[in-house]
Parts: structure tokens; C-alpha cells; sequence
């Protein structure tokens, strides 16, 4: 099943606005989970679990940290990827390590094409509502700064990790989300340009990438 059926299928199933309510038991003492730093994870095993009781076909990794968080497909098919991503206010959350993400599409530019499924919720005393979700593109969360040329989260100088631009919403933004692909990567490179630790990605970055991409699934970057 791709991403898209996915997503139609959460639709369908009227997500949007639904109620969730975690619960942590200990002693005979309960109470209601809403910190975000949780929800994240336990809205992605929900969405796992959706997956079963919905016979949607998929499997993990054996590192919960590598990328991506599913691929859908039983199979070693690597084209349908899906990374899972939840934020409630405003959309903060870490996309990818800057120099790991650089030297993942390096070697496997095909990984630009995979999907991110965002949700969006709010807490209350009762839980978190689901506010709405997204299928996007990588290109089409990430944009520029006032600093570079992609949002970056710094530390020590030192771009260290991808975040999102404000695609959602009805008002105009000064550093609106990449168009396309080509306009991405680019915006690596130029990040690259920049960073002292990227001696060895920087040369031809967006050429390679490009060279790669086409090889490996056809279409130009």
C-alpha cells in the first residue's frame, strides 16, 4: 500500500478531531499522559497498530532510530517510506541530523522521495485531540531561515539538525517550504558550503545527488 492509500484511509476513518487518552499505572495510582515528548511515540504505535487491524502492509526496522520509521511493504522494497511526525502548537520538530541526512542521500538518493505523515494534536486534562494530519514531502516541510538557506537547529556554530518551515496555516510566510526537490537539495549544498565539518560532502553535492537519483528511480531531481 503507498502512503497516500494510508492517509486516505485515516481520513476516512474521520481522524481528524478524534479523542486519545494514554495512561500510566503504578501502586494502584493512574493518571493521564500528555507530555509531548511522549504522544510522539505513542501516536506512531497507535498508527501501527491501525495498520494491522487494517491489513495495510508494512514493516520496521530493527533499529528504532534509523531512518525510516516504516516501510510499506513486506518485501525489501525501499521505495515506499514513511516517516511519522507529530507536533502540537507549531511544527519544532527535528526532521533529520543535517551532515547524517547529507551523507544518507549521498548513498541513497531515492530517500528524498519518502513520505512524512504529520500530525497535529493538542493536550487538555482528558488527553490530546487530533487536530489534523499531512502527507508531505521532505522538500515540502523544509525551507530557509534568516541564517541559511534551510532551517537549521545550531549548536556551537555547527549545523546540527534539520527542522521544519511553517507550511500549514492560511497566512503568508516570509521563508515558505521548498517548491521541489532540486530547490532542497540545493539548499543542502549551500548549508554545505558554509559548514567546516563538510570537507568531504560539499564538492559536486547537488551533481552527485542528481547523477544518483535518476539512476536509482528514473526521474530527474
Amino acid at each position: 500500500m503507498s502512503a497516500q492509500s494510508l492517509f486516505n484511509a485515516l481520513k476516512q476513518k474521520n481522524i481528524i478531531g478524534s479523542h486519545g487518552t494514554v495512561y500510566f499505572e503504578m501502586q494502584n495510582s493512574k493518571c493521564i499522559i500528555n507530555d509531548s515528548s511522549i504522544v510522539g511515540n505513542v501516536i506512531q504505535s497507535w498508527l501501527q497498530d491501525f495498520m494491522d487491524k487494517n491489513s495495510i502492509n508494512y514493516r520496521t526496522v530493527d533499529n528504532t532510530q534509523e531512518f525510516p520509521d516504516f516501510y510499506l511493504s513486506q518485501d525489501k522494497n525501499d521505495v515506499e517510506l514513511l516517516e511519522v511526525k507529530c507536533f502540537t502548537k507549531s511544527a519544532n520538530f527535528d526532521v533529520a541530523n543535517f551532515l547524517s541526512y547529507c551523507h544518507s542521500i549521498l548513498e541513497k538518493p531515492y530517500r528524498l522521495n519518502a513520505d512524512y505523515l504529520i500530525f497535529e494534536y493538542s493536550t487538555s486534562e482528558n488527553g490530546i485531540i487530533i487536530k489534523n494530519i499531512w502527507l508531505k514531502k521532505v522538500w515540502e516541510i523544509c525551507g530557509g531561515s534568516d541564517r541559511s538557506a534551510i532551517k537549521i537547529q545550531w549548536k556551537k556554530g555547527q549545523a546540527y539538525n534539520i527542522r521544519p518551515a511553517t507550511w500549514y496555516g492560511t497566512k503568508k510566510v516570509k521563508y515558505p517550504a521548498f517548491s521541489t526537490r532540486l530547490q532542497f537539495v540545493k539548499g543542502l549544498q549551500e548549508v554545505l558550503n558554509t559548514h567546516s565539518s563538510a570537507d568531504s560532502l560539499r564538492k559536486d553535492f547537488v551533481k552527485k545527488v542528481s547523477k544518483l537519483f535518476k539512476e536509482q528511480t528514473g526521474e530527474d531531481l
